[in-house]
């Protein structure tokens, strides 16, 4: 499945005759003022969003993006020195350093069909265009291939992030940045606390862009109260993505000891087709949709024929799938249920007889933290785990 290339689209509906222009108009800029923080943004958002392709010497089997993300990593980095507030050229810089993959794209059909990984070699970012192949995880392998420069761009990310915070401190954006990056270089601690920080100084309707990050960080924080008050926030916020956000809040309450259903709403069929195709252009959740439940069950299954070693594997592979992957495109989640407790609990218990020490007691902390004061029919998995975690101390 291919992803769309809105601003293509848009530009066809609006009646554009041609693909958008290169950036040398800008480079041009640069030359004849290099000390304007502005015209070193421009040049910067300009090569980040030039989705265009060309032929080098007329080889099409060789494609290859008009305009170079490091000529854009490096235009948006100069615009920020220049002007550390100047806080429009920070969103394509966070763009780039947060992303994957970057989408090769037709203007005349508005398709993207061709990905390349975001790799960094140095000071350079590498962006080698190939066409997708169609099939059940077609961006999955460009993905695991980013993976191998992910943390250079998500440490360059969490600095910028904290340097301009240090000079707009009332300023959300930097603090959901910050949190975003740390979030993503495994600090949930530090990245709830900054986003907590971002959600404060927002309005509760702009909280929402926030919301899954946030969720999250929360969620592996073991900080269940907080984690609750964000989903009723989202829930009870009228301008929320009924479609988007629904369809998750269940599986979401459950990760937090509730279960409950909201009330029904009308669905707003228009947005929901924008949802869906928004949803089709995401990355895809390189852990897939397996059945949680069915592998909790395998787990008790093998530690009944007394096999320790099949039930690590399924509790393993469950928490591969329920806590790794991000949550905001997990659908996996969404089939949570009251099980998930137990799981957790056994998962601690296999830990504990294995003497793994460390890991029983991140299983014990997770099911107290999270689900302490949640449902009271639940509470009883609570004290287990704080009875089990009195043991192995």
């Amino acid at each position: 499945m291919w992803r769309f290339c809105f601003v293509a689209l848009l530009a066809v509906r609006l009646g554009a005759q041609r693909a958008p222009e290169s950036c040398e108009q800008f480079e041009a800029a640069t030359r004849g003022d290099s000390a304007s923080a502005q015209a070193w943004y421009r040049l910067g958002r300009c090569a980040h969003r030039d989705y265009e392709m060309v032929a080098p010497n007329g080889d099409s089997t060789r494609l290859a993006f008009r305009s170079s993300w490091t000529t854009a990593l490096r235009a948006l980095r100069r615009a920020v020195s220049l002007d550390p507030r100047f806080a429009p050229a920070y969103r394509p810089l966070f763009a780039i350093l947060f992303a994957e993959t970057r989408d090769g794209c037709s203007f005349a059909s508005g398709l993207c069909t061709h990905v390349a990984p975001n790799l960094r070699d140095g000071d350079t970012v590498i962006t080698i265009p190939r066409r997708v192949v169609v099939g059940p995880d077609p961006y999955g392998a460009v993905v695991r291939e980013a993976d191998a420069s992910r943390r250079t761009n998500l440490l360059e990310a969490r600095d910028v992030a904290a340097r301009w915070a240090s000079v707009a401190p009332n300023d959300p954006a930097p603090h959901a940045y910050l949190g975003r990056a740390l979030l993503r270089l495994g600090d949930p601690v530090g990245a709830a606390d900054e986003l907590e920080r971002a959600a404060a100084m927002r309005t509760p309707n702009s909280r929402g862009e926030i919301f899954f990050d946030r969720f999250e960080a929360l969620v592996k924080a073991n900080r269940g109260a907080d984690a609750r008050r964000a989903i009723d926030e989202a829930a009870s916020n009228p301008g929320r993505d009924s479609v988007h956000l629904s369809v998750r809040l269940v599986g979401f309450d459950m990760l937090v000891g509730r279960v409950r259903r909201l009330p029904p709403r009308p669905i707003d069929w228009a947005r929901a087709r924008l949802n869906r195709a928004r949803i089709d252009s995401m990355p895809a959740n390189r852990f897939g949709s397996d059945y949680p439940q069915e592998l909790f069950g395998s787990a008790r299954m093998h530690l009944a024929v007394h096999d320790t070693a099949g039930a690590e594997v399924q509790l393993a592979e469950l928490e591969r799938l329920v806590m790794k992957a991000p949550f905001q495109n997990n659908f996996a989640i969404a089939s949570l249920g009251p099980w998930l407790g137990d799981a957790w609990l056994l998962a601690g218990d296999v830990a504990a007889a294995r003497g793994r020490r460390a890991e029983a007691d991140g299983m014990y902390r997770r099911l107290v933290g999270l689900w302490e004061g949640g449902d009271s029919d639940l509470q009883h998995l609570v004290r287990d785990a704080q009875a089990h975690f009195a043991v192995l101390r």
